[in-house]
């Protein structure tokens, strides 16, 4: 993704050199230098990026802006302004539903901004037609907002509130190597002790409080850029995206004492080692949990 979103960078910057070259003098020197930039980004997305961020999602996004407004600046016109401005209007529908609500009310702004641009100062359009587009621009950023809202909905956890499996999944897979935005130092298993007796002995309610309890202890004791979720009946999974492997434990161990006395966990921990996959610090965790299990539960082990 970040590779093919790289040669899109690339070939938006090129659109802007050709634009500029076109344009004779009057063209800002200025320009010129943002226009390379993007296909310096472009070339960094290509050959190193990782995955495709958020903030290099943002660049790549102002770099296609910036390429159109070159070229429709150069060529001048009401139909090449127009023509701008609805290829915006499509290319932009899909973006909106990715990114998430913040980036995405500042992209909106930046592209009501573009299309003011277009419309007034390149193509002289009538101000009723930009003001229409606008307002088609808002329309689609409040559609992509609501489908968004309803996506995020099914990847959480209705008793908890805490991330689901599927959401557990994908940023497994957003995340698979150690190097960058996709970093992810330590995994820890945490499973309710007894779990199945609690559900027999008192009730499926009383199974739904436990439940609540340790997702509220998580919520307490773990920073929050910590990725928390219920990956399992009882069974919960927290991803550390910055810290060490002795910062986990330690949190976790938190976790355990905010709790009541009849209500135990056992906990496998893991730290990423070298460049593995995060599916295979998984997979470390999860035979450190059942260590826990095998040595009498209630407690921490982690697997060098």
């Amino acid at each position: 993704m970040a590779r093919t979103s790289g040669v899109n960078c690339l070939v938006s910057g090129l659109v802007g050199v050709t634009s500029i070259a076109t344009e004779g003098p009057r063209a800002a020197p200025i320009l010129l230098a943002l226009a390379v930039s993007w296909c310096g980004l472009g070339v960094y997305m290509i050959a190193a990026a990782p995955v495709l961020s958020r903030r290099l999602y943002l660049m790549m996004h102002l770099s296609g802006l910036t390429s159109i407004a070159l070229f429709c600046t150069a060529a001048g016109g009401h139909t090449v302004a127009l023509s701008g401005i609805f290829l915006q209007l499509l290319l932009v529908t899909p973006a909106f539903i990715v990114l998430p609500h913040r980036v995405a009310r500042r992209t909106t702004v930046l592209n009501a901004l573009y299309i003011a641009y277009l419309g007034i100062v390149v193509g002289e359009i009538d101000p009723a037609l930009v003001i229409n587009a606008e307002l088609v621009l808002i329309a689609i950023a409040i559609s992509a907002a609501w489908v968004q809202s309803v996506a995020s909905n099914s990847e959480i956890d209705h008793l908890t509130g805490l991330s689901n499996q599927r959401r557990l999944s994908r940023e497994l897979d957003a995340r698979p190597g150690t190097r960058g935005s996709s970093r992810i130092d330590a995994i820890a298993v945490v499973d309710i002790d007894r779990f199945k007796v609690i559900n027999d002995d008192f009730g499926y309610a009383a199974g739904d409080h436990a439940l609540e309890l340790v997702s509220s202890a998580l919520r307490t004791c773990l920073p929050r850029q910590y990725l928390l979720s219920r990956s399992g009946g009882d069974e919960f999974t927290v991803l550390c995206t910055s810290g060490s492997i002795a910062e986990l434990s330690a949190a976790v161990d938190c976790v355990r004492a905010e709790l009541p006395s009849d209500l135990t966990i056992s906990v496998g921990v893991a730290g990423r080692q070298g460049t593995e996959s995060a599916r295979t610090t998984l997979g470390r965790a999860d035979r450190a949990l059942y260590e826990s299990k095998n040595l009498g539960r209630n407690r921490t082990t982690v697997h060098d």
